[in-house]
């Protein structure tokens, strides 16, 4: 696994069938850089409802999924994911 420092994720708008926003890495190494998917994700506008799908690859295909749905599943993260030393000090850890 590998974990990219806030500074590294970049974004832009592409005119690419419409207009799009691409998030992607850019570390400053050709090296790094080129051993990441680009663009790492890719938002596009549906043409008839303007409704806003994030673009991901799964098992080799590009599959889209609402980002109201990704924003919902990112709030609920916020509330509910913690890091297992997280559950050893709060939930575990309790007598």
């Amino acid at each position: 696994m590998r974990r990219f420092k806030d500074e590294q994720v970049k974004t832009q708008l592409v005119s690419d069938y419409g207009m799009t926003a691409e998030l992607y890495i850019d570390t400053g190494s050709c090296e790094v850089d080129n051993q990441v998917s680009y663009p790492l994700l890719k938002v596009y506008a549906d043409e008839e409802s303007e409704e806003r799908y994030l673009e991901i690859e799964s098992e080799g295909q590009s599959i889209q999924v609402s980002v109201k749905a990704v924003m919902s599943f990112l709030a609920m993260s916020e509330v509910e994911v913690h890091s297992e030393s997280w559950y050893e000090r709060n939930v575990f850890g309790r007598d």
